[in-house]
């Protein structure tokens, strides 16, 4: 059961994360500028009351309602196009880390976010070869490690200001946590039982 689960961690990664920039911040992007979607997250301001009009029907009276349809189509495919861009697996997430690595300026280039994704990676591996070699002590310490790890990740992004909404955290994520959860049981079980 042990080896099972450390493979379905390497299949687990591949799923989406995290994404790196909230549905609020995507709106914003300037592809999207000038579209409905952008005038919902940015209304516009009356220059002479000072108040903020509801530009959308302003600005879309002269569209035939095929023509807004279409544009409101477009609009919601742009976005979630962006968003689909800015959303990593944790094999992205940590091989961006080799992939920012300047080996000039090593310490400086150094970005620590994506540097817990890759010993993320590492102790994965590990797991699956040690898991191998039935070495169930091992096993239990990784897998702790690998969980606080990803603690650690959610808590940097936050204080860096990068998780800005709960949603930006995807499934992968949690199903990750979760296999992490079943490999500490289970090996932790394995001990107890040795």
């Amino acid at each position: 059961m042990l080896k099972k689960l450390t493979i379905l961690s390497l299949f687990v990664l591949a799923l989406p994360f995290f994404q790196t920039c909230s549905d609020k911040n995507i709106m914003k992007n300037g592809h999207l500028k000038g579209s409905p979607l952008w005038e919902v997250a940015e209304p516009a301001v009356d220059s002479i009351a000072g108040s903020k009009i509801d530009s959308s029907n302003e600005k879309e009276y002269h569209y035939t309602s095929k023509e807004l349809a279409d544009k409101k189509r477009e609009t919601v495919n742009k976005f979630l196009i962006l968003k689909d861009k800015m959303t990593d697996n944790g094999y992205q997430l940590g091989v961006s880390f080799i992939q920012n690595l300047d080996f000039k300026d090593f310490v400086n280039s150094i970005d620590y976010g994506f540097l817990i994704f890759f010993l993320i990676l590492i102790i994965s591996f590990l797991l699956i070869y040690f898991a191998f070699k039935n070495k169930v002590k091992i096993i239990l310490i990784l897998s702790i490690l690998n969980l606080f790890l990803l603690t650690l990740y959610l808590v940097l992004m936050y204080l860096a200001g990068f998780l800005e909404d709960i949603d930006q955290i995807k499934y992968g994520y949690y199903f990750f946590i979760i296999n992490l959860v079943l490999i500490s049981f289970e090996a932790y079980k394995l001990k107890k039982e040795l």
